[in-house]
C-alpha cells in the first residue's frame, strides 16, 4: 500500500465524517481499527426466504466492522456475510472472504443520511480469518483521532 492509497483511504473518511475522525469509540475493543472502503454484502436466510443487502465497510477490526447501508437492517443472530477484499498488488483480483456474522446493531446517521450497522465475525469459511489477518497486516491501521486540519 503506498502513502497516497492511505491518503485517500483517510479521505474518503475524512468527507464522510467531515472535519474530526474520532476513532475512540471504535477502538473499545482493544484491537486495531482500519478505515476502508470495502464493499460487502450481507445475506439473511430465514425461514427457505433469502435476502441479500449491500453496503461498504466503514471500519473493520479483526472482530467485526461497521457498513453504511441505505437498508435498516435488523439485527440477527446469524447472517452470512460475503466481503471483497482488494488485492494489495495491482493486477491482481480482490477475494471474496465468507463468514457467518452477527448483526449487532443498526443506527440511523444523520452525519452521513445512512444507516450504519454494526456485525461481528462468528466464523469465517475456508482460511478467511487468516487471509484477513495478512491483508489487514500490510495496511495502516487508524490513527487515534484525526482532524482535518492538522
Amino acid at each position: 500500500m503506498t502513502e497516497r492509497d492511505v491518503n485517500d483511504e483517510l479521505g474518503f473518511h475524512r468527507e464522510l465524517q467531515g472535519s474530526h475522525i474520532d476513532t475512540q469509540s471504535m477502538s473499545a475493543r482493544g484491537e486495531p481499527r482500519y478505515l476502508l472502503n470495502w464493499h460487502v454484502s450481507l445475506v439473511y436466510q430465514e425461514a427457505g426466504k433469502r435476502q441479500t443487502f449491500r453496503g461498504r465497510i466503514f471500519d473493520l477490526s479483526y472482530s467485526g466492522f461497521s457498513l453504511l447501508s441505505d437498508h435498516n437492517l435488523p439485527v440477527s443472530d446469524q447472517v452470512t456475510v460475503l466481503i471483497s477484499v482488494p488485492p494489495l498488488v495491482a493486477g491482481k483480483r480482490a477475494r471474496i472472504l465468507e463468514a457467518k456474522s452477527r448483526v449487532l446493531y443498526t443506527v440511523l446517521s444523520s452525519e452521513f443520511s445512512q444507516f450504519r450497522i454494526g456485525v461481528r465475525f462468528l466464523a469465517f469459511k475456508a482460511d478467511g480469518r487468516r487471509f484477513l489477518e495478512h491483508n489487514l497486516a500490510e495496511r495502516v491501521p487508524a490513527p487515534t483521532s484525526m482532524r482535518r486540519d492538522e
